[in-house]
């Protein structure tokens, strides 16, 4: 693998185009302690990514074609998703599961309509 992956991931996770070293393909592991070591711990990254979600911002942040050079975009994403994974960020916060409710006209409308060709 080639590319800087790093860095892109890095800009996807803080929005900053870091200068980071590159190991010639993602690992999780030493990005998160490369990112501690450039000022962006955990915590700071967690609180980052809480705040662009909570002013509607996208988060993870969408990087530059020019920066995901030599990365693959689905092998981009697994490498985001592992970072997440290594950061414990896989979701912003967790939430109870909903609680059963009535459904509405619209909805119970929806339930009884058939398409045509159920119909017999």
């Amino acid at each position: 693998m080639s590319g800087h992956w790093h860095t892109a991931l890095a800009c996807a996770l803080t929005g900053e185009a870091l200068p980071l070293p590159e190991p010639g393909g993602p690992d999780p592991a030493v990005l998160v302690a490369d990112l501690v070591a450039a000022g962006w711990t955990r915590e700071r990254i967690a609180d980052h990514a809480r705040a662009e979600a909570a002013a509607e911002r996208a988060w993870p942040h969408p990087v530059p074609a020019g920066l995901r050079e030599g990365c693959g975009a689905a092998q981009f994403a697994a490498a985001l998703t592992s970072v997440r994974r290594e950061l414990d960020l896989v979701t912003l916060e967790t939430r109870p599961p909903s609680a059963r409710r009535r459904l509405t006209a619209d909805e119970l409308r929806l339930l009884r309509e058939v398409p045509p060709h159920h119909v017999g």
